[in-house]
């Protein structure tokens, strides 16, 4: 009996090593810039990127890191520039003009980039999206094509920004000091090695979390219009 137990135990043995190596749907990288800046950075491993306008189920093991995306309209509640949203049009035309940045969400395929000039050119890429079932946001562009595009000055806050890396790869990045401007944030992902950068909602907005294993982990320091939030970018496993 004894060496039937000892043989049930080795044969239960690989699967017990093959659920503990397995690696963790979003991997937490922390680097360090030049000047002393300390950031996390979010992997997603092999998860789908949405952007929705309903909260994200905590108790969902689907969902693996949500996060506020597009700025939120004081006045209505409702996302701020977020135009397309899954193929259904939330807003005619961009409302803020200093979002110079554009992220295009069509199936698979994620695309930051700087916003058409002119508001034809603009409505011409909604329709575009709409037509395609996608997902159209502006926000405020911190790197782009390599460069760091920001203004400088501004006010300091802990910060946030969905970045795309060297192939093709995208990661949220998030700063670990709260006395950050956007246009320092922006130097610092370049140096990070961000080919372009989409900076997210922040502030008493800055509400988010992730899944480490079996625990959810809280994300920002502020958190106060956490309620208010209206729109959030989720890394999610794949059916």
């Amino acid at each position: 009996m004894r060496a039937l137990n000892n043989l049930l135990l080795l044969s239960l043995l690989p699967a017990f090593w093959a659920c503990s190596s397995r690696a963790p749907a979003v991997r937490l990288e922390g680097k360090t810039t030049a000047n002393g800046n300390q950031y996390s950075l979010f992997h997603p491993q092999g998860l789908a990127l949405q952007l929705v306008t309903t909260r994200p189920d905590v108790a969902d093991d689907r969902n693996k890191l949500s996060v506020a995306a597009a700025y939120t309209d004081l006045d209505t509640n409702q996302p701020l520039d977020l135009l397309v949203c899954n193929g259904r049009e939330l807003q005619a035309r961009a409302k803020v003009g200093f979002l110079n940045g554009m992220l295009t969400l069509v199936g698979d395929s994620l695309t930051i980039s700087r916003i058409p000039e002119g508001q034809p050119r603009l409505r011409t890429e909604m329709e575009r999206i709409q037509r395609k079932q996608g997902t159209l946001l502006l926000q405020e562009l911190l790197v782009y094509q390599g460069r760091s595009v920001h203004a400088a000055g501004g006010s300091v806050f802990q910060r946030r920004a969905l970045v795309e890396m060297a192939g093709h790869r995208y990661a949220v990045v998030e700063s670990v000091a709260d006395n950050l401007t956007l246009r320092q944030f922006g130097d610092d992902l370049r140096e990070l090695g961000a080919h372009n950068a989409l900076y997210l909602d922040m502030g008493d907005w800055d509400e988010g979390w992730y899944r480490a294993g079996g625990q959810v982990v809280r994300l920002g320091h502020r958190r106060s219009e956490t309620a208010r939030q209206s729109n959030w970018l989720v890394m999610v496993q794949r059916d």
